[in-house]
């Protein structure tokens, strides 16, 4: 005699992580809210609809959903596929008007020169940016090319935050891309 399967957890004790490489996995319909913010910031995301529920309208191909409870290969499955369409479709990262970078839905507040230095990296996401145009961009003025240097040290290490990397082309400038 087979015994019969446990219940399954209820949605608040589901030993599911929030996030998952590239793939946000919201809870649907209770965190709709966050799903807006995040589609709208070119994150992917995984819908957990649960029981009767009806699933999300997907207007992107970096959505998709599965049904709770369910089996574990599903889930699994569609978390591959999510990853795999999220590293061909990832959107580039930007700054907002109040000098926030946001890239796949996190967001990194920069100082004022901090902000200006990259919005013209990400203008020019995966390019090298040239030094001149960097410190034009960053309003430098005199000594220059040491000020860009500092301020592009302590960039970098912000921009780490959420996954950036800035890179020094020498003799020619900066490059900006994801990690």
């Amino acid at each position: 005699m087979m015994a019969a399967k446990p219940d399954p957890p209820p949605p608040g004790d589901l030993p599911l992580p929030s996030t998952l490489a590239e793939v946000v996995v919201v809870r649907w319909p209770d965190e709709r809210a966050k799903a807006a913010r995040l589609t709208g910031a070119g994150v992917a995301i995984l819908y957990l609809v649960f029981g009767d529920d009806d699933p999300p309208e997907l207007t992107s191909c970096l959505a998709d959903w599965v049904r709770i409870p369910g089996g574990e290969r599903d889930l699994d499955g569609r978390l591959a596929a999510l990853e795999r369409r999220a590293s061909a479709h990832q959107a580039p990262p930007f700054v907002d008007a109040s000098g926030c970078l946001h890239y796949r839905g996190a967001p990194v507040h920069l100082l004022p020169l901090e902000a200006r230095l990259a919005a013209a990296l990400t203008d020019h996401f995966g390019e090298v940016v040239a030094d001149e145009l960097l410190e034009d961009r960053g309003e430098l003025g005199s000594g220059a090319a040491r000020s860009l240097r500092t301020a592009m040290t302590h960039l970098r290490t912000r921009l780490r935050e959420v996954g950036l990397s800035v890179h020094r082309i020498r003799g020619r400038g900066y490059r900006l891309q994801g990690r």
